[in-house]
């Protein structure tokens, strides 16, 4: 990797025309760290009621997966407390204020987990008995137009889709709370317009913000887990955390068994509220994200499961995810992610990505997949949408299907470095995917 990558520690942390990080530094950073290592023993008190029903509701519910593992906890304290990442390096304020952050969220598992299990309290057995035969995936890299065609998919009447609000916040309890109390006098536009409001432009631009509609589905299990911070943490913890296309062997079990729960659970929570379909037939459930990583135990969990991938060469699809994930508001206090680190972990989970995309979806074995491409979609979205149908729903698209993708500001974002200011080397990145690029543009398998 190091011959794709020039010196990361020399890529500057903004250029002309670029917005200041927003990053909390000095003094301010310092008042942040002493209020929250000052109230963190105030929420650990508050918590301690909560331990008890909790761990009763879990011997007999079993695990929330939004819960954090020790295991997990104890990597990132110790990567924080004594990790010597490379240049910009942890600041010790840095170090204090991200250990607020993972103990706050460890002490205060039983929330959410409580959260979470009211749901098995409330509706289990009819969750349970919610069909769920096979389910349509969209599975594919970042920034690769899989957003979109995935609303395509969800305007289908005959499926359902969790919508970003239910990954974010997977209780169904809350949900239909919200709905009977403030719902009714608080549309979904003035949410869309007040969370909007809260996101940066540079953000906004790159991303199609709907809380009410499907989006990235990995989310869910990001932010009820330790991932959004790796990045925070150096390098090697970012290509460990934010590896989407190959579980990491200290992530096995956060894929293989967390991922598979997180997202049955909230599909079937989607198909519970949403009931039939117009015919009065079950609907299907599809849910899209980036978690190849998940895709061989959601394949044994579901092999009647379809798969589809939408490829994307990777070259202007490093561009703009790195440029994503650096304007993606994680956290206001920390800003956003440090130029090398970010570069230099995600360009090692993006090219091992491209390696198993295309040896999953090309293996002679596994579940049905199908295998659509950028430049064919952009041409030809009914002949796409068609393909899919046909070989991953056994049927065609509806009658009211787009025929033309709405028209997108694409250019003229406040952040938009190229691949040379990223330091990354463009002909060798070339060279040392040539077979994926290929298979990208057509002339490889599937």
């Amino acid at each position: 990797m190091n011959l794709l990558l020039r010196d990361p520690a020399s890529i500057p942390d903004t250029l002309p025309g670029e917005p200041p990080s927003g990053a909390a530094t000095g003094v301010g950073l310092w008042a942040r760290v002493a209020l929250g290592l000052a109230t963190l023993p105030l929420v650990a008190a508050a918590a301690v009621p909560l331990w008890l029903p909790y761990l009763a509701l879990v011997a007999l519910y079993g695990r929330p997966p939004v819960a954090l593992r020790a295991a997990q906890v104890r990597r990132y304290v110790n990567a924080i407390l004594h990790g010597q990442p490379p240049a910009p390096g942890l600041t010790l304020a840095r170090r204090l204020y991200l250990l607020v952050l993972v103990l706050r969220k460890a002490v205060m598992v039983p929330l959410p987990g409580l959260a979470w299990l009211l749901d098995e309290v409330l509706y289990g057995r009819r969750l349970d008995a919610v069909p769920l035969e096979a389910p349509l995936f969209e599975v594919s890299a970042g920034r690769s137009g899989s957003t979109q065609l995935a609303r395509y998919f969800e305007d289908d009447p005959r499926l359902a889709a969790p919508s970003l609000l239910l990954a974010m916040f997977p209780y169904l309890w809350l949900h239909r709370l919200v709905r009977s109390t403030v719902g009714r006098f608080v549309s979904a536009d003035t949410v869309r317009r007040k969370i909007e409001a809260t996101l940066p432009t540079a953000f906004v631009e790159r991303h199609e913000v709907d809380p009410f509609r499907t989006d990235t589905f990995d989310g869910a299990l990001f932010i009820a887990h330790l991932n959004s911070y790796c990045f925070f943490v150096g390098p090697d913890m970012a290509a460990e955390d934010f590896a989407m296309g190959r579980a990491a062997p200290v992530n096995r079990a956060l894929w293989e068994e967390d991922f598979v729960v997180l997202l049955e659970r909230i599909g079937r929570k989607r198909l519970f509220d949403a009931g039939p379909g117009p015919d009065g037939a079950p609907r299907r459930l599809f849910v899209k994200g980036h978690f190849l990583a998940g895709a061989p135990a959601l394949a044994r969990r579901f092999p009647d499961a379809r798969f589809f991938t939408m490829l994307r060469e990777p070259a202007p699809r490093f561009q703009s995810g790195i440029n994503y994930i650096r304007v993606n508001p994680i956290d206001p206090v920390l800003g956003p992610p440090a130029w090398p680190w970010l570069v230099a972990g995600a360009l090692r989970t993006e090219v091992e990505y491209c390696q198993v995309e295309k040896a999953w979806f090309t293996a002679p074995d596994g579940p049905r997949r199908c295998v659509l491409r950028f430049h064919e979609y952009l041409a030809d979205l009914p002949g796409t949408l068609r393909r899919v149908y046909a070989e991953c729903l056994d049927s065609t698209p509806p009658p009211d299907a787009p025929t033309e993708h709405p028209p997108r500001r694409r250019s003229h974002y406040q952040v938009d470095r190229s691949l040379e200011q990223l330091g990354i080397d463009a002909v060798a990145l070339h060279l040392h995917l040539a077979d994926y690029v290929a298979w990208c543009r057509g002339y490889g398998a599937g």
